[in-house]
């Protein structure tokens, strides 16, 4: 393929520190190196090259369609904000007309707000292909005749590494303020209720154990749960780290307690970056983390409270831990690639 367009909505800007912008960013910076790649948005703020469009349907669809003439891609390719619902489905059949019909792929990372007129919208608008993450996103494609791939997990594993040895994990603890003697139970995301923070937040830990987490305050409207954690013994860290990687490699245990399926993208890469790491995990069985991940030695799967905190103890006493292995190979190249093959197929 010579030549790619690539669409991402309104939040395409930096920092990239949260699931849909960061999946929009590797697979912008992998898909480069595999072909021209006419990147383009609606985000103010976008990094340099980047086109931005108008966010109205009428500007869009002309800017979209001048690009095409300029560029003449060969495929689309359009990561949305967030999940399948009208609007997406809108901007896809926009970006399908604009690119005169060539193949069409999107990405949808949640579950989507599926109503009658999606069902229809998904007869008429529909992309050529689509990366879905969950059964339940795939259920709907195949209901509906739409070609399908399952979007597969991806990790920068050069990036997130174990620590080499204990003095390594000491001194990168000194550098983050992070409790030496303990072993660390890391979570890091927002600070909101709708993450599920209450049930880490109210996890009796052993005396030798402590609870981090990094991440930002809630959006507005939303409860945030700062204050609670903070008042459970918690270490917050509430800035923005470039080089998380490394809070990672200080950690002993991974926490992910979100159920609603909103609350996170279907294949959470704080869990993937934690496995990289080589951390076990304790999670509940959200998104597409089962299919993937169900029998990897070090990787505890609860649904309630009370299964989560034994999984906690559980993990906590040494048990076996292959994480690493199991997403070793699924790096953000492999995933451009395979990317690239379904929209060339």
């Amino acid at each position: 393929m010579r030549s790619l367009l690539y669409f991402t909505g309104r939040h395409y800007f930096p920092p990239f520190d949260e699931g849909v912008k960061l999946v929009a960013r590797h697979l912008h910076l992998e898909l480069s190196q595999q072909t021209e790649v006419v990147m383009t948005t609606t985000a103010p703020g976008a990094p340099e090259g980047c086109h931005v469009v108008p966010n109205g349907p009428v500007g869009f669809y002309r800017a979209v369609r001048r690009l095409c003439k300029a560029h003449r891609p060969e495929a689309v390719l359009y990561v949305p904000d967030a999940l399948l619902d009208r609007y997406t489905l809108l901007r896809c059949g926009l970006l399908k007309r604009a690119a005169r019909g060539v193949p069409t792929g999107m990405v949808t990372l949640m579950p989507g707000a599926v109503d009658v007129p999606v069902r229809l919208m998904l007869r008429l608008w529909r992309p050529d292909v689509v990366f879905a993450v969950t059964d339940s996103e795939a259920d709907l494609y195949r209901r509906h005749g739409v070609r399908l791939r399952m979007f597969p997990p991806a990790v920068d594993a050069d990036r997130f590494r174990p620590a080499r040895d204990e003095a390594e994990k000491r001194a990168l603890r000194r550098k983050y303020g992070l409790p030496e003697d303990v072993a660390l139970c890391l979570h890091v995301g927002h600070f909101r209720r709708a993450r599920n923070i209450e049930w880490l937040a109210r996890l009796q830990l052993p005396a030798a154990a402590r609870l981090v987490v990094v991440g930002r305050r809630s959006r507005p409207g939303e409860e945030d749960m700062t204050h609670a954690l903070v008042e459970r013994g918690a270490v917050v860290l509430e800035e923005f780290l470039p080089e998380i990687e490394e809070v990672y490699r200080s950690a002993d245990l991974y926490l992910f307690a979100v159920e609603h399926e909103r609350s996170a993208i279907g294949m959470p890469l704080s869990v993937l970056e934690a496995m990289a790491c080589n951390l076990p995990v304790v999670t509940t069985p959200f998104g597409g983390l089962v299919r993937c991940f169900d029998e990897v030695p070090g990787v505890y799967f609860a649904d309630t409270p009370e299964a989560f905190q034994h999984a906690v103890l559980k993990a906590l006493t040494g048990h076996p831990v292959r994480t690493r292995e199991a997403v070793d190979a699924h790096s953000w190249e492999h995933l451009a690639a395979e990317v690239l093959g379904a929209l060339e197929g």
